[in-house]
């Protein structure tokens, strides 16, 4: 007995059948009427997505709009090969726009009706969010990493030999959790997901891998095109952004790998995009890397080095040891003070600069366990040099993970109690890019260190985000000028002019101004006519052990 002389036989009202299905599904349910060009859809539907009512005038179209651009094709050819009697169903994946205004990704099934004379009548169907069926990440509403590898599998089926991988890694993403929260943070990873969707070539394809990284697939793509979409999500997270009136910055490197060039197969790419992009990481952040096969001695350096620093610790911190290099007073020629600089020798591989270990430490987390060690070394020191000459002060640098270390301040207190050493005599530095970016969060911690009496120093001003007219606004009580300004002052008028620009409006805000870098008499008389406070660099002295400072700096000046 076929289903229409069940129905004969079967009397129920068509109202409660159709509620009764929308009713019991999560699905968005349609139903067309093909001759009028109307359509009726469910509730959830209605509410979900940009549709103007209940009832629809041509909802092909309408649908249509809201697809993603790359999409629109496989969606509108499987419309027109029912309308055209090729086939009766409609079966097709795709991203939509909701009215949150983010794409998702949906499947969509259709049947198309026709009478006994054969003319289409009803078409009716449902579409399912595909992140209900746990194919696709419920925050970004992007596919998930095994998805990847089938779309890049399948691509490869085909013999295509173009085409690229780039991984993207949020650089710093855990402190915005730690700032915020994790709710927060989930909604800047779908901001990102739904911005970046925005503005791919209409035929790449982006998935959410574990963390804070993603993956963008580019078929038929050279290097050059996927360099220049990376340009254009740097340019965009350059710069900050809200959730609900909360402003953050999150900069994002980038790790590419090319099809053939680099591997022929899934696997091999995302191996060596993430070696790229572990690259990209060492380097600094904010930039993209493809792939070369010097990356992988590279990587290979990096995990040996890591496990040395890991065992040299545990070892109570073996071969570490902390340099100091002279500050001096431009006026009086006296040294100042000192900034402590931590170094450290591997067993293999010898001297190796802080550039390259720092970054290891702390993205090991061992970061903290350093920096307590390095800042009770330095006041250590800093108690024993006070006593020759009492207005020494020394400069330590702290890392950004440091400062959100809830220990951090009370571990200061306690190492100053310890030393008998007040806390006028230590400055704190910071990167200034932190200054700029994570201002509020850091608004407590600075005030506590002020309030203990310990000055702020902003390191590296002008390689970072700020400007001359946010000085003003600072908690900085020292800004130390970065060594590229003073490194082609005479060739290059700005540089002079930015470098005294900055020293008057720091002078004009009660801020002290030191040059780092200098390095032979023509800088130093440069740097002493346009007033700046305290100089630093090799002209004076390179970083030195401590019994050498405390030889040639400590018990000279004393002498003289």
């Amino acid at each position: 007995m076929d289903s229409k002389t069940l129905f004969k036989d079967f009397s129920i009202d068509p109202y409660l059948f159709y509620e009764a299905i929308t009713g019991s599904t999560d699905d968005y349910v349609y139903i067309t009427n093909i001759q009028t060009g109307q359509s009726l859809v469910s509730e959830n539907m209605f509410q979900d997505f940009d549709l103007p009512g209940r009832i629809v005038d041509n909802l092909i179209d309408v649908w249509g709009d809201l697809i993603i651009d790359r999409d629109k094709p496989a969606y509108y050819n499987s419309i027109d090969e029912m309308l055209n009697g090729i086939t009766n169903e409609h079966n097709v994946e795709y991203q939509i726009k909701n009215r949150k205004n983010e794409y998702i990704w949906v499947v969509c099934r259709g049947l198309l009706q026709r009478n006994a004379q054969g003319d289409t009548t009803i078409f009716a169907g449902i579409v399912t969010n595909l992140g209900n069926k746990r194919k696709i990440d419920p925050i970004t509403g992007l596919f998930l990493q095994s998805e990847c590898a089938l779309q890049v599998g399948h691509y490869l089926e085909k013999e295509h030999d173009h085409g690229g991988i780039l991984l993207l890694g949020l650089d710093d993403f855990s402190r915005i959790n730690a700032l915020n929260d994790h709710i927060f943070g989930n909604n800047v990873l779908r901001q990102f997901a739904q911005d970046v969707l925005r503005m791919l070539p209409q035929h790449a394809l982006m998935f959410r891998f574990d963390g804070d990284e993603f993956a963008i697939f580019y078929p038929d793509a050279d290097a050059q095109e996927i360099y220049e979409s990376y340009q254009k999500l740097h340019a965009y997270c350059n710069s900050h952004h809200f959730i609900d009136g909360v402003s953050y910055y999150c900069s994002v490197s980038g790790g590419a790998a090319i099809l053939q060039k680099d591997a022929d197969n899934y696997l091999d790419l995302i191996k060596y995009a993430s070696c790229a992009l572990d690259a990209s990481k060492k380097k600094g952040k904010n930039t993209c890397t493809f792939f070369s096969s010097d990356l992988i001695q590279a990587q290979n350096r990096s995990m040996e080095i890591s496990d040395q620093l890991s065992h040299a610790i545990v070892k109570d911190m073996e071969n570490f040891e902390v340099y100091y290099q002279p500050l001096t007073n431009v006026k009086t020629r006296n040294i100042k003070g000192a900034e402590a600089l931590l170094r450290w020798k591997s067993d293999t591989y010898g001297v190796i600069s802080p550039a390259e270990f720092i970054p290891l430490l702390e993205s090991s987390g061992w970061i903290i366990k350093v920096g307590k060690w390095v800042l009770e070394q330095a006041i250590r020191t800093c108690k024993k040099w006070t006593a020759y000459l009492p207005d020494f002060v020394m400069n330590v640098n702290v890392s950004y993970l440091q400062m959100l270390d809830s220990d951090f301040i009370p571990f200061i207190q306690k190492i100053l109690k310890e030393n008998d050493l007040k806390p006028k005599h230590i400055v704190i530095e910071l990167t200034e890019s932190y200054f700029v970016t994570d201002m509020e969060a850091l608004k407590g911690i600075f005030q506590s260190l002020r309030l203990l009496g310990i000055k702020i120093a902003m390191d590296d001003f002008g390689t970072g985000y700020s400007s001359l007219g946010m000085l003003a606004q600072m908690p900085a009580d020292i800004v130390k000028i970065d060594r590229l300004f003073i490194n082609a002052i005479h060739d290059n008028t700005f540089n002079l002019d930015f470098i005294g620009a900055v020293i008057r409006l720091c002078h004009s805000v009660g801020i002290k101004v030191t040059i780092e870098g200098v390095e032979d008499q023509i800088q130093w008389d440069t740097v002493c006519n346009i007033h700046a406070d305290c100089i630093q660099g090799f002209y004076i002295s390179r970083p030195i052990a401590k019994q050498d400072f405390e030889r040639i700096f400590i018990k000279t000046a004393v002498q003289s």
